[in-house]
């Protein structure tokens, strides 16, 4: 069966087979309840009301049905008026309702005999309690946004959610010294999973801090952490953005905020010294300026929103400089410059981050019951000295960049618009379309440092880098340009009773990754074509690189959804299904000649992938003692990764880099050997080349199994299950305890063809004595394995299913325990007590040196012994603890905080042991050469942690009213506690291991105001 007739069978099945309702992705809440007289006994044909000004319709209305159960949909964040009438009866209404994102409120009503003109009126706070879905979620609305001492970019909302954690430690902020980005994770869960939803369509193409979403547009922000629908593709966090609509009448505000050097304390410990770090992240400054305002353009027709905002970050990166030495010339090479590194410590390096956005928001009501919105959001943004201080940054294994080892990564310009339809025809029939183009430009440009002749250089005794930058071939690692354009479109019909919901629809999203003419075709992309590495700057490798290099493809992911929640008494079931398909094509692609390959033409490849999938979702909840105050929840679901780019692609096939030892004898700084594939052997200064297929142009030294590419259900895909129990503790306080649980399938491994298991000779390593090594170090570490030198070189890889060779595992447990209260006059209590952990073990690759298994570390060996194959982290290093606070006092004061408990950075020692040191264990050199070196990890992964990370940032705030305008001042402390918590460190073993790279700023003062009118 091809893969369009497949389409439309499941697409035909969901419809008329199995009906569903979610309304998770979509940013819209719902309200439903059951109306009896006063005997108790149910009452049909009621006609209910939810009447609301954020509503531009201003009533949606329902009936209720047979059971007496009524369910009013996609109602957008509010404050809304519930009204029963039937005649006969006098007329019951609901008062004061505050309806979120994704939450269904439980109004229930009692009408009793009486004439319409009687109307009994009943106020009170809204459920906290959703006895309905089974989602776990966190909703900051707007009023909690302005009152909360944070920088309203989208990876902060991590440090109000115990138990998620960003992608990196160095995402970690201090009054927005770091920047926008920060994807961040729950449960076990990838990073790369996180979904920014704007009406229900996925806007994240290119992780965070490349597009800015603009705070002054959110009315609130909803972020779903578990449970996720069958309208989720993925079981990342859900980041749900609710924008403001305008309104009938005019209104908006004006902020500013601002932080500068004065404004920060020392937070360099004696201990921080003793380890090499002499200062510490100094801020520069910290900026974010900007407005909004909205309106009728013509009442209860057409409203505007419009918002501007400049916003950026200025931090210092602690023990980096400029290079004194950039245009000192070392040796004699006639073209290209050998620079050494000297720190000048007059110009401190500083990472700089702006981000600029104009966005206008449209809300027409175009007839009776048609709503159509659009939006258009433009920015010209730019990370500039991209990876010296979190996003971007190396791994903390990779050698520390100076300045001019890195570079400018300019956005300019990324547009976003978008348009929404929503039509419910009758009180019961719902349908929904829209969508979104999403068009990025990242512009990597060399920094005005560093010069069109400076060789990359990487120093082994001190694990630094400098002179320019040469990482890889991708957008991140060179200078090069990347075209990105996300189109999504969806279509949802809902068919929903009191009792009953139904929901499916259809999702598709299509990524475009282009070049074309002359777009790759710099052939200093890496200056030289070549990097060197050195040790205590004697030359000790050359690596050369297939430039100019570059990409293109294009992906489409197709899903169709139907959901089903039924409400059965106390009892409600959520069924869901979702079929998704993942296809990638390649087209045909030139790449100029360069310094070291020939000019490459390569083919058109289609299906790569070409996954099917079937993703159950199903869920219940049930009301343990039918008064809406305490809900049982279960469920279990099956969700796809997040995936942008094709799989297989012939330009990625080809070698990218290849490596030669080279013993510079006559100390001249130039390789003098043949560095090319014409002559792969070793010859003058150069040992043999590293790969053989260098330069080649044919289908590479990768290939992909069809069980790597195709198929029904083989896709990388994770499970996700959890049992959780809401409990309403008092009015407007509800407590939430769960156990959740996620494991992974689908991992595939990489197996070189060209060797065997019996193609290795195994070798050990002996530890330095160190006492902050496991057990002082001096001990034997075994398990590394070498290839024979008559196969060095020879690769043929296969990519293909992991449990081909065996069984490869990751699986988080883990429990949540928070509460969640509202109090006072705008009080608020958000946050609790997470534990959990995530096992992995990939013990199948003991043994077989010629399999790499997904999730390994490039460049690195890890010895394959239990120690290092079986993870098994200490519980105490996935326990968080995280809450946010808001608290009135008298006199229009409020105070806020949030505090943030979690674990240290785990250590590791990556250590480059020399041909010498490892020969008399091995029995010869290594196969690359007796001047090779090769990296090895002398700890198990998450075997040592650095102390704890505690943060808490308090806001104080005064708010005057001068007639309808309001006045809004803070003062903020961010990390009070002038904590130091390492976020980085040198994991290079040698004689500035663990030296700090980059610890939490210091204590930071930041005075903010708001007007709103």
């Amino acid at each position: 069966m091809n893969a369009q007739r497949t389409l439309g069978v499941v697409a035909a099945w969901c419809f008329l087979v199995l009906p569903v309702a979610a309304w998770a992705q979509v940013a819209s809440g719902t309200i439903a309840g059951v109306v009896r007289d006063t005997s108790g006994a149910v009452m049909p044909g009621v006609t209910v009301e939810a009447a609301s000004p954020a509503l531009i319709e201003k009533v949606r209305s329902v009936v209720s049905d047979d059971q007496g159960q009524y369910k009013i949909v996609n109602l957008v964040p509010g404050t809304y008026t519930v009204s029963f009438t039937l005649p006969g009866f006098s007329t019951f209404r609901r008062d004061g309702l505050e309806l979120t994102t994704s939450f269904t409120a439980t109004v229930n009503a009692e009408l009793r005999v009486g004439a319409l003109e009687e109307t009994v009126t009943v106020s009170g706070q809204a459920p906290v309690v959703d006895t309905q879905n089974v989602m776990q979620q966190t909703t900051i609305a707007r009023t909690t946004l302005d009152a909360l001492p944070t920088t309203k970019r989208i990876g902060q909302y991590a440090t109000v959610i115990p138990g998620a954690t960003y992608s990196s430690p160095t995402f970690q902020d201090v009054g927005g010294a770091g920047g926008e980005g920060g994807q961040f994770s729950i449960h076990g869960g990838r990073p790369g999973d996180l979904v920014i939803n704007v009406e229900g369509m996925n806007q994240d193409l290119v992780a965070l801090g490349v597009y800015s979403f603009n705070a002054y547009t959110f009315q609130e922000v909803v972020l779903q952490t578990s449970g996720g629908s069958a309208e989720t593709v993925s079981g990342g966090v859900q980041v749900n953005i609710v924008p403001k609509d305008g309104g009938n009448l005019f209104s908006g505000n004006a902020n500013a905020a601002y932080a500068g050097p004065s404004l920060q304390s020392d937070n360099l410990t004696p201990e921080l010294r003793a380890r090499g770090l002499l200062s510490t992240p100094g801020l520069k400054k910290t900026y974010d300026f900007g407005g909004a305002t909205g309106g009728p353009i013509k009442t209860d027709k057409l409203w505007f929103f419009f918002a501007v905002r400049a916003w950026g970050a200025q931090q210092y990166a602690p023990g980096t400089y400029y290079n004194a030495t950039q245009g000192v010339k070392l040796g004699t090479d006639p073209v290209w410059r050998v620079v050494p590194y000297t720190p000048d410590l007059s110009r401190p390096a500083f990472a700089n981050t702006y981000f600029r956005d104009a966005d206008l928001r449209l809300t027409w009501q175009a007839a009776k019951k048609h709503k159509i919105v659009g939006s258009y959001s433009v920015q010209p943004n730019c990370s500039c000295t991209f990876g010296l201080i979190g996003v971007g940054s190396p791994a903390p294994s990779a050698p520390k960049p100076a300045p001019e080892a890195l570079d400018d990564h300019v956005y300019n310009l990324n547009y976003l618009p978008l348009a929404s339809w929503s039509y419910p025809a009758t009180n019961r029939l719902l349908f929904e379309a829209g969508a979104s183009a999403n068009i990025m430009t990242i512009n990597d440009k060399r920094l005005p440092e560093t010069g069109p002749y400076d060789i990359s250089i990487i120093d082994l005794a001190t694990n630094r880098t400098w002179g320019s930058k040469a990482i890889n071939l991708g957008v991140a690692g060179s200078a090069s340009i990347s075209f990105n354009k996300q189109y999504h479109q969806r279509f949802a019909v809902s068919y929903i009773t009191g009792s009953h919901a139904f929901k499916t629809g259809l999702d598709l999203q299509e990524i475009v990754h282009s070049g074309g003419p002359n777009r790759y075709a710099d052939p200093n992309q890496v200056i030289g074509g070549r990097d060197y590495t050195f040790r205590n700057m004697v030359p000790v490798s050359v690596r050369i690189w297939a430039v100019p290099f570059g990409t293109q493809d294009n992906t489409r992911t197709i899903g169709v959804f139907a959901q089903d929640q039924w409400t059965v008494k106390k009892l409600t079931l959520n069924l869901g299904l979702r079929y998704d398909s993942f296809n990638g094509t390649v087209p045909v692609q030139h790449l100029p000649q360069g310094p070291f390959v020939p000019a490459r033409d390569l083919p058109a490849v289609s299906d790569t992938p070409n996954f099917k999938n079937l993703n159950p979702r199903l869920g219940a909840a049930y009301d343990l003692f039918g008064n809406g105050k305490t809900a049982l929840k279960v469920l279990l679901g099956r969700y796809m990764p997040v995936a942008t780019g094709a799989t297989f692609n012939p330009a990625s096939a080809q070698a990218q880099s290849a490596t030669r030892t080279w013993n510079d004898a006559n100390g001249n700084y130039v390789p003098d050997c043949v560095l090319d594939v014409s002559v792969p052997g070793a010859n003058g200064e150069c040992g043999r080349l590293s790969d053989a297929t260098f330069g080649q142009v044919r289908a590479g030294n990768t290939s992909y199994a069809s069980d790597a590419l195709t198929g029904f259900d083989r896709q990388f895909h994770n499970w996700q299950g959890s049992v959780s129990v809401q409990q309403q503790l008092r009015q407007g306080m509800a407590l939430n305890v769960g156990y959740f649980r996620t494991w992974y399938a689908g991992f595939v491994a990489t197996d070189n063809r060209a060797v065997t298991a019996a193609s290795f000779d195994s070798y050990c390593v002996t530890a330095p004595t160190d006492s902050r090594l496991p057990g002082g170090g001096g001990n034997q570490i075994c398990g590394f394995y070498d290839v024979t030198p008559t196969l060095f070189g020879q690769v043929s890889n296969l990519v293909t299913q992991a449990s081909n060779y065996g069984e490869q595992t990751e699986v988080f447990n883990g429990v949540d325990i928070t509460l969640n209260t509202r109090f006072g006059q705008g009080g608020q209590f958000s946050g609790g007590l997470s534990v959990g952990r995530t096992v992995t073990d990939n013990c199948y690759t003991m043994g077989n040196a010629q399999l790499v298994y997904a999730g390994s570390t490039a460049g690195v060996q890890a010895p394959r012994t239990p120690a290092y194959c079986h993870v098994s982290p200490s519980w105490a290093s996935g326990t968080q603890v995280k809450f946010l606070v808001v608290y009135p006092l008298p006199w229009d004061l409020q105070t806020s905080a949030t505090y943030q408990n979690t674990a240290g950075i785990p250590i590791t020692a990556t250590n480059p042991v020399s041909s010498a040191q490892i020969a008399p264990s091995l029995g010869r050199p290594l196969a690359a050469g007796a001047t090779a070196t090769t990296t090895v990890d002398l700890i198990p992964p998450s075997f040592l942690f650095e102390d704890r990370l505690q943060q808490v940032d308090l806001r104080f705030t005064r708010r005057f009213a001068i007639g309808k305008t309001r006045v809004r001042g803070n003062f903020d402390i961010y990390n009070l506690l002038n904590g130091s918590a390492i976020l980085s460190q040198n994991l290079g073993y040698g004689s500035q291991w663990r030296q700090p790279v980059q610890i939490l700023g210091g204590r930071v003062f930041k005075f903010s105001g708001q007007l709103d009118f």
